[in-house]
């Protein structure tokens, strides 16, 4: 399911327009009602128990399932009155006069069937399908009565500093059977209008933030209520579909094959066949390959020309051309495809007592394990989605066994979890809002907390600093003044941890390179570590020291690195003792070369322990490297900013650590070639809206649709290469990444630099000789001049091998071919699973790279951090380009396109930074320490089992949310 807000005036155009009219794009004066007798669609339906409250007293009435009428809608969503009466219900919407607000009118849910479904659906006989849509009618209902229970509410009080319950949600839902492709594709939109009643009869707007936050957890029911009625329906198996090692596994129906899936999902393989057929008769006119600037009008043009308009189509139609399409596909009869997701057995559904208390156990203890890994602070909306999760491949006898399954397992997880909101007001929570955490991460936010404060660790006086022995002004004289600054306070500080910060583009590499040439001086050895192989790549080559990932430093020093070579070293003790003279001295050598080379992954004393980057590190990885510096008298150094990206998984801490100093901080910036980029990131890295004033007086920004913008930074980075600058071309999701290397490889094709045949990549798309493509995990076997295949390498094909085997050239930092390095077989198995190609990238994986020229597509949902990030890698120029209107949808967004600098704004409002369980504690417990297992220190004798940690242990048991349990009924 997902959820577009629709504002007044064009948000309700796009109701009437798209969405009632199953996105047909009806003009101003078309009617909704003619629209229906042409196609057949049924008309849309009322929900919700807020239909009771309108109307006059004794008069006609809205009840659920009736039709919904043009009148009626634009009386509820346009005008905001009663349809019935005409009474206003409560406030008109707002009215604003800066032009960048949008009174918002209601929430458009759409629930959407897994695609394996919509083809069933599409392909089977006419009872199957009408099976089909009716267990979509049921998960739909089912999910809206939750909607409807435990999300819709509003607000009352001072400042609306209550939320309440709703006599009901008024809404009107509208069912669609295909995309704008002509794929298939079962989903309903469901329009909640932005008008509830409270207990006390007043109508009021609903509280938005709920709906937002409870969006993940019904999306998750829709599909587990769908697989429900499905499987007590007919005889289907569900089952998680791997997707690679990057993806989340598909939920589906077992029997419908990956080819058909991918068959109906048809869009990007229509511009590629118009974009190889207009080549072929540009060629056959002209005699020579087109320009670039020819390619990319041809593909602006296909574009538009290829995307299908939303033809007004029966549905008998629309099946015809499915059935033809899978015949033409397969050579089998479409009902026979479908008929193979029909080949499960009816089994009994489960009841709720039906699951025993050790897979409750187990499920519980799932939830908190996938929570607790991505975040450090987490809702009961996230332990929710979680449960649904745990539970997806049981089938559930009924909505009401799922719900207590649900609420028991939820209910479970919350109890096993320190409650860190426990003593807030009860009726200033939100629905599912309660915050949670486990001691296990207040702990290891301790350690480095402790670690900050812990003094008599490696480090020489300030009075020293002027003794000739130390050299001093000959190893740090090169630096600027605060440049030394940071370095001398890291020297001189006898903490266990430190922390080194700076913006982008401040020096810190240069600063990192006059400190470690310190250190190993006058103090110890250096060892550096980065959350990516690229960067410790990096920083190995700045720092001239040894280098290497946090994760490969964990898995050698305490996890199964350590734990294969504790148990080799086991063995040849225990063989020593009963072997012959020769074979006892080959065991004692081996004895000893276990020895040294565990040696290799522990920490020295003296020892300055670099973490670059370390914004981007978890707090779990943070706290155990700092436990084993403890543990060894070394210092560690956690250096970054954490204004920029944090960690995917649980983190925040080193946020944290720079917000509590003291710190080390670098202020002046080096970077920038313009002094203006250089004032402006500044104000960019804090949020502040006059940063986007100047990047528009310089022309950094530009604004159009999905394609336009897709186009022109492409188009830019290519003129920038063409000057010999290194530039890259970036986007947040991997959505937007993967369409702009499809339109970099065509491109290629089209200008003859790159081969039309290749192999299939991991991201879906194909390389050739000429195509550039990135390494997607490191392999440390598949070596190169410079070490190993990489994580984040980027690579040149020179050859595609009849085994699926790629050819490759590593790529120099300035962008060009390392023709001098050999080249490298990357294997059939590891391309297929590993390989992307590499002409643009996201945002995440330059966090830390300085090139030329960044060009960045910006689109709604972009948070300050990663706008922040993208805009300040290149030292000449940094421009993004944003998109106000949305990329093909399925359906139209639910809001008008935004001006570019509204997006700018709302983007500069998101913040994606994490809280840490610490600081969320004292928010609510001021004067209260966390409540923390007894110390763990993992460093026992090498060789000896680990200590197990203690079971979490709660203050208090969680409070209910005052309107009863998330999940409850």
């Amino acid at each position: 399911m997902s959820m577009h807000k629709l504002t007044a005036g064009d948000g309700y155009a796009y109701l009437t327009r798209h969405v009632a009219a199953g996105d047909a794009g009806l003009r101003a004066g078309d009617s909704l009602t003619a629209y229906y007798e042409q196609t057949g669609d049924p008309a849309g339906r009322w929900y919700g128990g807020g239909l009771a409250g309108l109307g006059g007293d004794g008069g006609k009435r809205l009840r659920p399932g009736d039709a919904v009428t043009e009148q009626a809608m634009t009386a509820v969503f346009r005008d905001g009155v009663d349809p019935l009466t005409d009474d206003a219900l409560g406030r008109p919407y707002g009215r604003f006069d800066d032009g960048k607000r949008h009174a918002v009118v209601g929430y458009d849910l759409t629930f959407t069937a897994p695609k394996s479904a919509s083809v069933l659906w599409a392909l089977a006989d006419d009872a199957t399908r009408a099976t089909v849509y009716g267990a979509h009618r049921a998960a739909l209902a089912s999910s809206l009565e939750f909607v409807e229970q435990r999300v819709i509410r509003t607000r009352v009080g001072e400042a609306g500093c209550r939320q309440v319950r709703t006599r009901g949600m008024v809404a009107a839902a509208f069912d669609h059977w295909d995309t704008r492709a002509g794929d298939p594709n079962l989903h309903t939109h469901v329009v909640i209008a932005n008008k509830v009643q409270g207990p006390d009869g007043a109508w009021r707007s609903v509280d938005g933030r709920t709906v937002h936050a409870a969006v993940v957890t019904v999306s998750e029911l829709y599909d587990v209520f769908l697989a429900d009625e499905l499987a007590r329906r007919l005889p289907v198996d569900w089952s998680m579909r791997d997707r690679g090692p990057r993806r989340n596994p598909a939920f589906e129906l077992s029997g419908i094959g990956d080819d058909v899936l991918a068959h109906f999902s048809a869009r990007a393989e229509q511009i590629h066949c118009a974009e190889q057929q207009w080549l072929a008769e540009f060629e056959a006119a002209h005699g020579r390959a087109p320009t670039r600037v020819e390619t990319t009008k041809a593909r602006q043009h296909l574009t538009r020309a290829t995307r299908p308009p939303k033809v007004v189509r029966r549905l008998a139609d629309l099946l015809a051309d499915w059935g033809n399409r899978a015949r033409a596909l397969t050579g089998v009869e479409p009902r026979d495809l479908a008929s193979r997701a029909l080949t499960g057995t009816y089994g009994r559904p489960l009841r709720a007592h039906d699951v025993g208390p050790e897979v409750r156990a187990a499920m519980v203890a799932g939830v908190i394990d996938v929570v607790s890994t991505r975040r450090s602070v987490w809702t009961t909306w996230n332990l929710g989605a979680e449960a649904v999760r745990a539970s997806k491949l049981l089938r559930m006898a009924s909505p009401t066994e799922r719900r207590h399954l649900l609420n028991t397992i939820t209910a479970g997880a919350a109890a096993a979890c320190v409650h860190l909101d426990d003593n807030r007001d009860p009726a200033t929570r939100r629905a599912g809002e309660s915050l949670f955490t486990t001691t296990e991460l207040l702990g290891a936010e301790r350690v480095l907390l402790d670690a900050s404060e812990a003094g008599g660790f490696p480090h020489r006086p300030p009075e020293a600093l002027g003794h000739p022995t130390m050299r001093t002004e000959h190893l740090l004289g090169a630096l600027a003044a605060d440049q030394r600054a940071a370095a001398e306070a890291v020297i001189t500080s006898g903490h266990l941890l430190d922390v080194l910060v700076g913006p982008a583009g401040s020096g810190k590499t240069t600063t990192l390179a006059a400190l470690t040439s310190f250190w190993r001086q006058s103090v110890g050895p250096v060892v550096g570590l980065a959350p990516s192989a690229s960067a410790a790549h990096t920083l190995s080559a700045s720092l001239g020291v040894t280098c290497e990932t946090t994760a490969k430093w964990l898995h050698e020093s305490t996890g199964d690195g350590a734990a294969a070579r504790a148990g080799r070293y086991a063995e040849t003790l225990e063989r020593r003792d009963t072997a012959g003279v020769i074979e006892a001295r080959e065991l004692h050598q081996e004895h000893w070369r276990i020895r040294i080379e565990q040696d290799t992954w522990r920490f020295s004393p003296g020892q300055l322990v670099i973490v670059d980057e370390a914004s981007l590190a978890d707090t779990r990885t943070l706290a155990t490297i700092v436990e084993q510096a403890r543990a060894a008298t070394a210092k560690v150094l956690l250096v970054g900013d954490h204004l920029q990206r944090g960690s995917v998984d649980a983190g925040g801490a080193f946020a944290m650590l720079a917000r509590r100093g003291p710190t080390a901080e670098l202020t002046s910036l080096w970077r920038f070639a313009h002094p203006w980029e250089a004032r402006a990131s500044l104000e960019l890295r804090r949020a502040h809206r006059e940063a986007l004033d100047a990047y528009e007086n310089h022309g950094a920004f530009s604004a159009g649709s999905h394609d336009d913008v897709l186009d022109a930074a492409l188009a830019a980075a290519s003129t920038a290469q063409g000057h010999g600058r290194v530039a890259i071309v970036q986007a947040v999701d991997n959505r937007t990444v993967r369409d702009l290397n499809a339109r970099a490889r065509s491109d290629g094709i089209l200008s003859g630099t790159v081969a039309r045949d290749g192999v299939a990549l991991h991201d879906g798309l194909t390389a050739g000789v000429g195509d550039r493509v990135v390494t997607r995990r490191n392999h440390r076997r598949l070596r190169t001049s410079d070490g190993y295949v990489r994580n984040g390498a980027l690579w040149d094909v020179t050859e595609v091998m009849r085994d699926g085997a790629l050819r490759v050239r590593p790529v120099q930092r300035d962008g060009r071919s390392d023709v001098s390095s050999p080249e490298v077989r990357l294997p059939a198995s590891y391309v297929t699973e590993q390989v992307e190609l590499g002409y643009a990238t996201t945002v995440a994986r330059t966090q830390g790279m300085t090139v030329d020229e960044t060009h960045t597509i910006a689109a709604p949902g972009m948070g300050r951090e990663d706008l922040y990030v993208a805009m300040s890698r290149g030292r000449h120029a940094n421009r993004t380009y944003v998109v106000v209107e949305e990329a093909d949808p399925d359906c139209l967004p639910g809001q008008a396109p935004a001006s570019s600098r509204e997006v700018l704004e709302q983007i500069l409002a998101t913040s994606h930074a994490e809280p840490t369980a610490t600081e969320t504690w004292e928010t609510y417990h001021p004067h209260e320490h966390a409540p923390l297992l007894p110390p763990v220190h993992p460093h026992q004798p090498w060789g000896a089992p680990s200590p197990q940690p203690a079971p979490n242990r709660l203050t208090t048991t969680p409070p209910p949310v005052p309107d009863g349990r998330v999940l409850g009924l």
